[in-house]
């Protein structure tokens, strides 16, 4: 109960539900595979559900009485027979069908030949007959009536041949073995002898299983079988008569050897178990036949000389290979900013987009009717993508070796207004400002043409490096180690936390693109280098501010020349350390293998709105790939850890609180 609790008040419903099927006695009470089945389609429900409310447990406790109270066998499970179940059939409904064991049971009763509901009701009727036998005075006896017992006695013989029948329709349901149960009330065991049957044949309302017995033991006089253990031994060689009262008595080991059952093709013997104890186990032999009662009581009493043994000495953790764990690039500066948001995406399950849209832009932003920053930003990265320019290499080839995509030489086309209209076809929203949204992507480009980035794809040297092949949007896959510390992964018991696995390290897999990738040479060495586009402010290019990232208008610094470029190369350090790191393990792959490689430049942010290309200094980028290990390495624990509650991450105030909004 204090382990519910605790798992109840941390959110975690769904590891409440499966410990307490791990570790509760409800699989041992319905093993049966259909209940597990049950079970954990129960538990997927409500997964499904909790992911649809966002894990609030009110809301989800909400849906579930919902569901429930909607329809009374909403949550019920279809009870569907595992293939050991026994199923329990008239005769009549059997017929046409089959089975490889049947068992007839009852068959020494008489409730197939007894005329009880006809005496009672003083009334039979059939197809042929129709009688009756009144009773007008109560305190007498009913008159007699020699129509009445006419029919009684033909009803009565009739109903006998129709349990012959049904006997014999129910013996024939068996394709392997029939097993007949049933036997005289004071039947008993006679040591010696075997076992003795009273025997009290009423040929007006004979039994069924006195119908069989007398069958072979008449069947066995015609075929002369003077060993056959169903004759009498007063029985001589005249046909023996119908034996109606006295005592018989039966072998089981010579029905088992020779149960004289009919021609040679018939069954040579026949089992005969007379008491439930032949079922048990022989020779102190631990196994037979439980029933679900007893095996639960056994589990039960075996849990309990465990509990009172004393706590079990608990398995060590077993050491495994580097698990690996996805991570979208886009999400690590969101991550990095705030520890808590990282809590709540991965092992809260929460959805960090918005239950209601915020509200619009402001007034002032400049941007066009209907078109936000991030669809604008959308669409220049689209027309940079098809119509960015490329020199080529030149006559003498690369200075390392790149692939023709990378060097087909192309004039730039960015400005063209058909791969504006082509880009806005594709991209810009119904009813948008086009004419609005055209001139500020004609300022952009412009400004993009007139910096570092548009002299070198025009095969303009930019600082000694001449541009010598590029590629827009390029995939990258990447898979960084990130060390645990050898962290031992646990899961909840009765007896304290049991361990499982221990992990010294784990590999963080992340795969993206990268907007523009530069290859260039310079007099020294063979470079590359990735490069984020960037097209905040795009909306203030057409209002005369000089502030933000327009303070750097003009300027030929290589690294930020404000505070708003700085800003954004922070705001986006994680992603441009990513790049980074993913064009160095392509670099050092080559070198291992001595290949020609390039030397990876410091990465750099394409800021639209001045055309300046940024380059990260170098004292950012160190710490921004600091910034990035820590950042793996409490993903792969946030991720792998068997318990990280969200106290471990305080909230954030103030200023830093924006970088959740």
């Amino acid at each position: 109960m204090e382990r519910w609790c605790e798992l109840s008040r941390s959110g975690r419903l769904i590891d409440l539900l499966e410990e307490t099927i791990d570790r509760s006695d409800i699989l041992t009470a319905y093993p049966d595979q259909v209940s597990r089945q049950n079970v954990e389609q129960i538990v997927e429900v409500i997964r499904a559900m909790s992911i649809e409310v966002g894990g609030d447990p009110m809301v989800l406790a909400d849906r579930v009485r919902y569901l429930r109270e909607r329809s009374s066998d909403a949550l019920e499970a279809v009870t569907v027979p595992p293939s050991d179940a026994v199923r329990v059939m008239t005769i009549h409904s059997a017929k046409g069908l089959e089975a490889k064991v049947v068992i007839l049971a009852d068959v020494f009763s008489n409730r197939q030949t007894n005329l009880r509901n006809e005496d009672r009701s003083r009334l039979i009727v059939s197809p042929e007959l129709f009688a009756g036998n009144p009773k007008p005075w109560s305190t007498e006896d009913s008159p007699k009536s020699a129509l009445w017992s006419h029919v009684r006695r033909l009803h009565q013989a009739r109903k006998s041949a129709e349990a012959r029948r049904l006997l014999y329709v129910g013996a024939t349901r068996a394709e392997e073995r029939l097993i007949i149960v049933g036997s005289p009330r004071g039947t008993e065991w006679s040591a010696g002898n075997g076992l003795s049957v009273p025997w009290t044949y009423d040929q007006s309302m004979p039994q069924l299983g006195q119908m069989w017995i007398e069958s072979l033991r008449q069947g066995s006089w015609r075929r002369g079988e003077s060993d056959s253990p169903w004759l009498d031994a007063d029985d001589d060689e005249d046909e023996p008569p119908i034996k109606t009262r006295g005592q018989r008595i039966f072998d089981p080991g010579r029905m088992l050897a020779e149960a004289s059952l009919g021609e040679d093709p018939a069954l040579s013997g026949m089992l005969v178990i007379h008491h439930p104890d032949c079922f048990d186990a022989l020779d102190g032999d631990p196994s037979g036949v439980l029933t679900p009662l007893q095996r639960i009581e056994r589990l039960d009493d075996a849990a309990r000389i465990l509990t009172e043994g004393g706590a079990p000495v608990l398995p060590e953790a077993r050491e495994e290979a580097p698990p690996r764990i996805r991570i979208t690039p886009s999400k690590l500066p969101v991550f990095q900013g705030c520890s808590r948001r990282h809590w709540f995406e991965t092992r809260g399950g929460l959805n960090p987009e918005p239950i209601i849209p915020g509200g619009g832009r402001t007034a002032d932003d400049g941007m066009p009717e209907n078109v936000d920053p991030a669809t604008f930003g959308t669409i220049f990265h689209r027309l940079m993508e098809i119509g960015i320019g490329n020199p080529g290499p030149g006559e003498n080839g690369p200075s390392r070796p790149l692939l023709g995509s990378w060097t087909s030489s192309r004039e730039d086309r960015m400005a063209d207004p058909d791969y504006h209209s082509v880009v806005f076809r594709e991209l810009l929203p119904p009813q948008a400002d086009e004419k609005h949204t055209t001139r500020l992507v004609r300022t952009m480009v412009e400004r993009v043409q007139a910096g570092a980035v548009g002299a070198l794809v025009s095969g303009t040297a930019v600082d000694g490096h001449v541009l010598e092949g590029l590629r827009t949007e390029m995939p990258f896959h990447i898979a960084l180690p990130a060390g645990l510390g050898e962290m031992i992964r646990h899961r909840w018991s009765p007896d304290g936390p049991e361990p499982l696995t221990l992990l010294d390290e784990a590999t963080v897999e992340m795969s993206g693109v990268i907007d523009l990738v530069l290859c260039t040479r310079t007099p020294e060495a063979s470079t590359i280098r990735p490069i984020d586009l960037k097209t905040e402010e795009a909306g203030r290019m057409h209002g005369g501010a000089s502030d933000g990232l327009l303070a750097a208008m003009g300027s030929e610094e290589p690294g930020p020349a404000c505070e708003a470029e700085e800003e954004i190369l922070r705001k986006h350090r994680m992603q441009l350390a990513l790049y980074y790191r993913a064009l160095e393990s392509i670099e050092n792959a080559k070198r291992d293998a001595d290949l020609p490689y390039r030397e990876v430049l410091p990465p750099a942010i394409l800021v639209g709105v001045t055309g300046r290309m940024v380059e990260y200094p170098e004292d950012i980028l160190d710490e921004s790939l600091g910034e990035l290990e820590g950042l793996l390495a409490r993903t792969a624990r946030m991720a792998l850890s068997s318990d990280v509650p969200l106290s471990d991450f305080a909230r954030l105030s103030g200023e830093a609180a924006s970088v959740c909004e």
